[in-house]
This record gives structure tokens, sequence and C-alpha cells, in this order.
């Protein structure tokens, strides 16, 4: 008996021109059905009371069983139904095996066992190839001695050996019978023998003889391994039918073998799966943890549609985040900008509405003070108007001089008096003037100021614009009117000095020069002249100080709705300031998010 293993050469070409020229293409063989002659009759009846024995030890018999083994129509070499049922039977029970979660070496020692059991052999070896290796193991062997058993493992035959055997001349059916007188040819393969050499009976199996049984992948379409089979339990060389029915094993056993390969590639399969999906789910925890730095690689080509949609994934979001982050620093920056820019326009709007207070103010306090240049103004037009009706008495007085010196001296003496009260309300007057003139001036500054505040303002300010220049032409006009006024009571401080010192020479002389009185009449006259010119220039004064207060007025009013609009512009600006805080805030807390993300660089 030979052992062998597997073979993934190139002499797997010439087995399969080899299995080319069998009679039977089909991997599985149909059964063929002999009737025998008179002159076999006695062989048959031999042969049947070995059928009658229960084919497989340890099976139990089944009601089938006992039917099949009733007398029936004979088979070739003396086989009955009984027999052929149960070999048949066997090979479905060894197919039912296969199915099972069963290891490829106890699925191959139950198709051996059953095998001897089923063809009569009472030693066999099924030999495997293994892959990357020249030499054929023992897969499962069934009745050789430990020794032989031993042996076997320990020489093993080699392709090229196999290869030898499988010749054209020795192939029955799908098999390959070697004859004892050929041995001498293979000398150099290792083989052991299992029958002795006395039970060789002439024309019977002879203990040097060989049966090889190819066992060839039909899925693969090569030679997986080779069933060697000895000592058959009749001692005579096997018929074609009976190698037929040795075939069916054989068949078999290169189904398990296909099917254990199958198993171990497709379990190889499932691990390099499960490895890759292992590498796969560990990048997938770095991208869950945000670092899209990473380039994602699988080494299974099952995954690799999988992968690429993933690192596609990766690089669309990459360039989306990576935008983002873009845009979102580019927002930090212009709303810190903004809030600046706002808090510059809150300060700079707070200093002008304290302008404007102060503008207020002053404008309050000029109409304040024209009020009281109209009311002065107003008292002095009933002085000037005294001053006529004394001036008129004195030139009655004058005429009546003669009448009483004591008279004239009370007279000119009032004369003095109010003379003096005109000086002094007129050096009031200049004061207040001089007071305007400053007021005007400020206002002037302040327009200016407000010009300048509203340029800076933009389009909000050209209101503003027209305000202030209003303000400062009503400045302008107020400076004039003032300067005048001023004029004309210098013009009139004079005149009242002459007056005064002409009233005192008068009074120093009236007592012992009468006839000055003459001359008194005419310094009366020119003191009438100069009231009335007094008189036309306090009632020109009272309409500009009108004028002035009106203007005033308009002042104020505008000053009110500077200061409205300043007030709304800050409630504006403190609005703005709250939405780009809030603003600010959400920028922030994006660009927290996005820093948990890792981009890599491009």
């Amino acid at each position: 008996m030979l052992c062998s293993k597997r073979v993934f050469t190139p002499h797997v070409r010439k087995m399969r021109n080899v299995m080319s020229e069998r009679k039977q293409q089909n991997l599985y063989v149909p059964l063929r059905v002999r009737f025998r002659s008179t002159a076999e009759r006695a062989q048959w009846e031999h042969e049947q009371a070995a059928a009658n024995t229960p084919t497989m030890p340890g099976i139990p018999e089944t009601p089938d069983d006992r039917m099949l083994r009733s007398p029936a129509v004979t088979y070739p070499h003396g086989m009955e139904v009984p027999q052929r049922a149960q070999q048949i039977k066997e090979v479905i029970r060894l197919g039912n095996v296969l199915r099972a979660e069963l290891g490829l070496n106890e699925v191959l020692q139950q198709i051996i066992a059953s095998l001897s059991a089923c063809t009569g052999f009472r030693s066999a070896a099924i030999n495997l190839v293994e892959q990357g290796s020249e030499y054929l193991a023992v897969a499962a062997q069934i009745g050789s001695t430990e020794e032989n058993a031993r042996l076997l493992a320990q020489s093993p035959i080699t392709r090229e050996q196999m290869q030898r055997l499988m010749r054209q001349e020795f192939l029955i059916s799908q098999s390959y019978f070697v004859p004892h007188e050929r041995s001498s040819e293979f000398s150099d393969i290792p083989g052991v023998v299992d029958l002795p050499l006395n039970r060789y009976e002439p024309g019977g199996w002879h203990p040097e003889d060989a049966l090889l049984v190819p066992l060839f992948s039909p899925r693969k379409k090569e030679v997986l391994g080779l069933l060697s089979l000895d000592d058959p339990q009749d001692g005579k060389i096997p018929t074609e039918e009976h190698i037929e029915i040795i075939e069916l094993f054989a068949n078999q056993a290169a189904i398990a073998i296909d099917n254990a390969v199958i198993f171990q590639e497709r379990e190889a399969e499932r691990l390099a799966l499960e490895q890759a999906i292992d590498l796969l789910r560990h990048d997938l925890k770095r991208l869950q943890s945000g670092d899209l730095r990473l380039h994602v690689q699988s080494s299974h080509e099952k995954l690799q549609p999988i992968v690429q949609a993933v690192n596609t994934m990766i690089e669309e979001f990459s360039e989306i985040l990576g935008s983002v982050q873009k845009v979102t620093e580019a927002v930090d920056g212009h709303a810190q900008d903004v809030q600046r820019g706002s808090e510059v326009l809150a300060h700079d709007t707070s200093q002008q509405e304290r302008q404007v207070e102060y503008i207020s103010r002053v404008v309050d306090e000029m109409a304040s003070t024209m009020k009281r240049v109209s009311e002065r103004a107003e008292k002095m037009s009933q002085v000037a108007s005294e001053a006529t009706e004394v001036t008129e008495e004195g030139q009655e007085k004058v005429d009546r001089a003669h009448e009483g010196m004591r008279s004239v001296r009370e007279t000119t003496m009032q004369s003095a008096r109010i003379i003096k009260r005109l000086g002094e309300s007129g050096q009031e007057i200049n004061d207040t003037v001089v007071e305007i003139t400053d007021l005007t001036t400020r206002m002037n500054l302040l327009a200016l100021n407000a010009a300048i505040e509203a340029v800076r303002a933009g389009e909000r300010g050209q209101g503003f614009i027209v305000i202030a220049q209003e303000i400062r032409s009503l400045a302008v006009s107020s400076a004039e009117a003032a300067r005048k006024v001023s004029s004309r009571i210098h013009a009139i401080q004079n005149e009242m000095t002459t007056v005064s010192q002409s009233v005192d020479q008068h009074i120093q002389q009236v007592v012992v020069q009468t006839e000055l009185v003459t001359q008194a009449s005419v310094a009366l006259a020119a003191i009438g002249v100069v009231t009335e010119q007094m008189v036309e220039l306090v009632q020109g004064l009272g309409p500009a100080a009108i004028s002035q207060a009106q203007g005033s007025q308009l002042v104020a009013h505008s000053v009110e709705e500077i200061s409205l609009m300043a007030g709304e512009i800050a409630q504006q600006s403190g609005q703005m300031k709250q939405s780009l805080a809030h603003l600010v805030e959400l920028t922030n807390s994006l660009r927290k998010r996005l820093a948990v993300i890792r981009i890599a660089e491009r």
C-alpha cells in the first residue's frame, strides 16, 4: 500500500489528459446490471452467504436492510440487490456526513472505514497533497499495523513518483491497477505489504499488487490526493464494476477534501475580512474623535469601495471644515473690529451727548441773557423817555430861570442823577453785550465742532450739518448785532460823560452864573437830541434782543433734536454692541468646536 498527498504541480495537465481518455467523463459512475450465466451459479451462491451478513460492523440493521437481503435478481459477479443497495445507502450516508460540521480527518476516516466495509478491502489509505510540498502524506488509513503506519508516515512518496504510477497502461475506469509483475519498475517508491505472501493464490490478489484511485476535485479540476487499496476479503482482483463502486467512495472523499479546502479558504477570507474590519473600525474611531488627517487604508479588496468612499468623505469634510474655520476666523476678526468700532462710536456718542448738553445749557443761558437784555432795553426806553421829559422840563426851567435858581439847581441835580443812572445802565448793557459777544463766539465754535462731528457721522449727520450752519449764521448775526449795540452804547456813554460834566459845571455855576441859562438851554436842547438818539438805539436794541431770543429758541430746539438723535445713536450703538458680543461668543463657541477637529495640511 502506498501513500500520497494533494498535488498542485504542472503534472496536473498530464493528469487531465489521462482522465480525458477514460471511459467515463462523468465523475459519478452509474451502476450497471448484468445477468449471470448458469456456469456462474455456484460462485454466486458462495458470495450470497457473505452478502447475508451486515457489511458495516456496528451499524444497526433496519427493516429496509432485511427487505433488501431477500433473494432477488442477480448482478455482476454474484452481487445481489442487498449488497449493492447497502453500498448506495452508505454512499448517501457519507454525503450527509459531508454536510455535518466535522473535521476533514474525521470525515476521511469515516469514508475509508465505510469503503473498507462496503468494498471488501481490509487495508486502505488516503494520501493528500499539501500546498508548497513535494511529498504526499497519509491523512486517513485502516487495516495497517502500527509499524506499517509508522513506516508510511516516515517515508512518504513524492509527486513525481505518483505521476509514474498513474500510467495509461494501468488505467481501469478512473483508477490505476499496478500488477505485482511490474512492481520491480517502482522499487524506489516506498511501500508496505499488509498481506502475507503465503496467502497468495494464482490468478488472485498478490500482496505486491496496488490499486490506486485519484481523488479529483470537480471544482478546481485537479488531483487532490490518492486512495490506495490492499488485501481484498475475497482475495480476487477487483473487476471494473467493483472499481466503479470504489470510485464512488473516492468521489465522496474528493468532495470532502474540496469542502475542507473551501472551508479553509472561507475561514481565511473571514479572518482576513475581520482583521480588515478591525483596522477600519480603529481608523473610524480616530475619525470619530475628530482626526480628519487620517487616510483610511484596507488590505481587503471587498472593503476597498467603502474605504474609497470614506476617504472621499474625509477629503470633502476636510475642505468644508477648512473653509468653515477660515470663515469663522474672518468673522471673528471682523466682529472684533466692529466691536471695537462700536465701542469707539459709543464713546464718541457719549462725548457728543455731553457736548450737546453743554450747548443746550449755553443756549439756555444765552436765552436768559437775551431776555434780561430785552428787559433792560425796555427799562432804558423808559429812562430815555423820562430823560426827554426832564430835558423838556429843563428847557422850561431855563426859560423860567429867572423864576428861581433853586428850582434850576434841583432840576440840574436831578438831571445829573438821571445821567448817572443812564451811564450805569449803559455800562450794564455794555457788559451784557460783551457776554453776548463771548456767547456768540462759543456758539460759533460749537457750531464748527458740531459740523465736524456731523461729517464724521456720515449720512446720518447731513441734517445736523444744516443745523450747525444755521447755528453758526445765528451766532455771526448775534455777534454783529452785539457789536453794533456795543458801539452805540460806547457813543452814548461818551455823550453821557459829556452831559455829566456839563451838568456838573452847571451845578457849580448855577448860583453864580445865571447868565449862562441861555447856554444851559442850548445844552438841554443837545441833551434832548442825544436822548432821542438814545431812545432810537434802545428801541433798536429791543427788536434785536427779541430776534436773538427767537434764534436762541431755534438753537435750543435744534440742540434738543441733536440730543434725541445722539440718544438714539447711543441706543443703537448699545444694541449693536450686544449683537456683536453675541456674535463673538458664537464664533468663539464654533471655533472651540472646530478646534477638536484636526485637518490635514494642504
